[in-house]
């Protein structure tokens, strides 16, 4: 039963990050394709292109703050909106990702709901309890946690993958490994404080004229909405009932957006089916990593999906491992995934605020 509201509160925040992940990865499509990119100094006049870039480049950035927020808004009510977004915010701040997000919802959902049952007050005072007490105490609470006791291992975790990085490409190790080491690291969490961890060791190297490790970075982010994709069509060649259909409608967006290395649009599917579909994309991005690593392959500019292409020394080994590296997801996924039970997990709740009062 605890398991099957879990799920619940998962779909209420899918059903938030569906539409949020689809206007912001479009917005940045479209962007990429007319030329467009992405703009820190926002004080100038910016084109209408690396307008549409930044815009959607920005608004990915704050998918932990829409996970965060609609798990707690499905466990604790109107009470976890604040938290949540707050946790959001921290989590995109320190880099955390998605899977922060995921974590700081639940964590602060679940201790809110908990506060109004425990916490009383004075009946002069019971306005202030979901307004500010609530808020503040969720915030406070979790924040610290999240701060201190999660993210200490994660910091921990991320110097550790830095320092083995740098080992392993100042040394004679095999390539091989080195490929597998960077393919999965770059995708294992979507997107995450390990893939930045990557992408900043990967960008410092390509400066220094070794394109290597970035071109495998760009190839491994879009094993997962590859591969998923394949899977779809693989379950058809196989007869394998294992996508419902909200997953099949995600994935024409999901598909679009990977072909400029947005993983996001995959997102509501992953969620769906976290462990497993992670088991796929490290042996997918591995396997494509490897091939990359063992062809030479090596790119001249940081990001853009099949845009990239042109900066790339060998384009048909990299097309074919990330190609090779999809199959083997797509394969893989028949095994391990199961269709979503969408009839045992109650309609996703609908936030309605036509009840706020401001007093």
């Amino acid at each position: 039963m605890k398991q099957l509201q879990m799920k619940k509160h998962m779909m209420t925040a899918i059903s938030y990050l569906i539409p949020f992940v689809c206007a912001a990865g479009m917005l940045m499509v479209i962007g990429n394709i007319a030329g467009g990119t992405s703009v820190t100094d926002l004080s100038k006049q910016l084109a209408i292109p690396d307008l549409l870039t930044t815009l959607g480049g920005q608004a990915l950035g704050f998918l932990p703050v829409v996970i965060s927020t609609g798990i707690a808004y499905s466990i604790a009510d109107k009470a976890g909106i604040a938290p949540g977004v707050i946790m959001g915010i921290l989590c995109k701040m320190d880099g955390y990702g998605f899977l922060g997000g995921l974590i700081s919802g639940f964590l602060v959902g679940y201790l809110t709901a908990w506060l109004l049952k425990v916490i009383k007050v004075p009946q002069w005072i019971a306005g202030l309890l979901p307004q500010l007490i609530l808020p503040l105490l969720g915030s406070l609470i979790v924040g610290l946690i999240m701060q201190y006791v999660i993210g200490v291992p994660i910091v921990m975790l991320t110097n550790a993958i830095t320092g083995l990085l740098v080992s392993m490409q100042s040394g004679s190790g095999s390539l091989v490994i080195f490929g597998l080491i960077v393919g999965i690291l770059s995708a294992v969490d979507y997107g995450g404080p390990i893939n930045k961890v990557v992408f900043v060791f990967a960008s410092g190297v390509m400066s220094e004229g070794i394109g290597e490790p970035i071109a495998i970075l760009i190839m491994a982010s879009m094993i997962a909405p590859f591969g998923l994709t394949l899977g779809y069509l693989f379950s058809k060649l196989f007869h394998r009932d294992i996508y419902s259909k909200q997953e099949v409608d995600n994935l024409k967006s999901a598909f679009i957006m990977g072909c400029c290395q947005i993983t996001e649009g995959s997102y509501p599917i992953i969620l769906n089916d976290l462990l497993r579909i992670t088991i796929c994309t490290v042996a997918g991005a591995g396997v494509a990593g490897a091939m990359a690593a063992v062809f030479k392959v090596s790119s001249k500019v940081p990001a853009g999906g099949f845009f990239a292409l042109p900066g790339i020394n060998y384009p048909q080994y990299w097309l074919l491992s990330l190609l090779v590296g999809s199959v083997v997801f797509g394969l893989l996924i028949q095994v391990l995934k199961r269709k979503p039970n969408e009839d045992e997990v109650e309609e996703e709740k609908e936030i309605n605020l036509s009840d706020l009062k401001i007093s």
